[in-house]
């Protein structure tokens, strides 16, 4: 099955930050008016023609990518989960603050995306990552030829090099 994985656009987080939220919280932020403009260009892409589903992320930032998208085409939308973005805290608690995040993601970078013993920071491996992403994803393998999903750039990562991913950037794989 082709995939095309797809980043979501450019978010703001003034909202959720105004409103005291960590954590899980943090994942409420919508995108930037440049965002929703940068997904519906992104929404104009010939892939979409190859397209026969697409599946989102559940945070804000990534549902309001894929709702940009599937406004200008036809294409039916499924929430997965197991698209969400890399966790700093994988207790399922995700009680951290910005600032313990950024430490964890630290972590997470200086020892290539292994989690460590020592580590103060109970972060997602990037193994365990990419397992979570391609569990969800070959769930479709047997009934689609091509699907796209919106996604984070640590996700993308995971599928090719480690180099950064611009908003709305698409990279494509092979899920079997």
């Amino acid at each position: 099955m082709k995939v095309y994985l797809i980043r979501h656009s450019e978010p703001t987080y003034e909202q959720v930050t105004t409103a005291g939220l960590t954590g899980f919280g943090r994942e409420l932020g919508s995108l930037t008016d440049r965002g929703i403009m940068l997904a519906q260009q992104c929404a104009q892409q010939p892939l979409f023609a190859q397209v026969q589903l697409i599946l989102s992320s559940p945070y804000t930032r990534a549902l309001q990518t894929a709702l940009e998208i599937v406004r200008f085409n036809d294409i039916p939308l499924k929430v997965e989960l197991g698209l969400h973005e890399w966790l700093p805290d994988d207790t399922g608690s995700r009680t951290d603050t910005d600032e313990q995040a950024a430490t964890a993601y630290k972590l997470y970078r200086q020892h290539a995306g292994k989690r460590t013993a020592a580590s103060p920071r109970p972060y997602e491996s990037a193994a365990e990552m990419k397992a979570r992403v391609l569990a969800t994803l070959n769930k479709y393998a047997v009934s689609y030829d091509c699907i796209a999903c919106v996604t984070h750039g640590e996700v993308m990562r995971q599928f090719g090099n480690q180099k950064d991913v611009d908003y709305c950037g698409v990279r494509v794989i092979a899920v079997d």
